[in-house]
């Protein structure tokens, strides 16, 4: 295992309802930690030794943060392609499909949560499969706005 982020892809998006901004564009920080995991043929010291929980930082352009802000949440190296999400009136609601290179097949994430123009705290749990076997990984995520440069 190369560490907890290939467990975590998670989806969060949309547009926000007028009364709730979208995330701003620009650096934003992120902290992602395991609550709990399941993952066949993987001791559990090595899951909880790569749980990190190591500040990353991504910059969202204007136009992710107008089209596609949940990619925000996405695990680096996942690749994800969000089935159904929403992002409106503060609350976090998505469903998405990730492929990461440590896992042969595609795992699935929902997500829940709170946002706003700054922030956003959120809950996923994934499942799929390892070895024929199912799998589950639940985290906790939370993102903090940065500014509105990306250096």
């Amino acid at each position: 295992m190369h560490g907890a982020a290939f467990l975590i892809p998670i989806a969060f998006a949309g547009a926000a309802a007028a009364t709730t901004p979208s995330p701003q564009p620009g650096k934003w920080t992120h902290v992602t930690r395991l609550v709990s995991a399941d993952i066949p043929g993987v001791p559990e010291a090595l899951i909880r030794a790569a749980d990190t929980r190591a500040p990353r930082t991504t910059c969202l352009t204007a136009k992710q943060a107008a089209a596609t802000p949940q990619i925000l949440l996405h695990a680096p190296g996942a690749q994800c392609s969000a089935r159904s999400y929403t992002l409106a009136a503060g609350k976090i609601r998505g469903t998405s499909t990730c492929t990461v290179k440590e896992l042969p097949t595609p795992v699935r994430t929902v997500t829940t949560g709170t946002y706003d123009a700054k922030g956003y705290s959120s809950r996923s749990v994934t499942t799929g499969t390892r070895g024929g076997r199912p799998l589950k990984v639940v985290t906790a995520s939370s993102g903090k706005w940065l500014g509105s440069a990306c250096r």
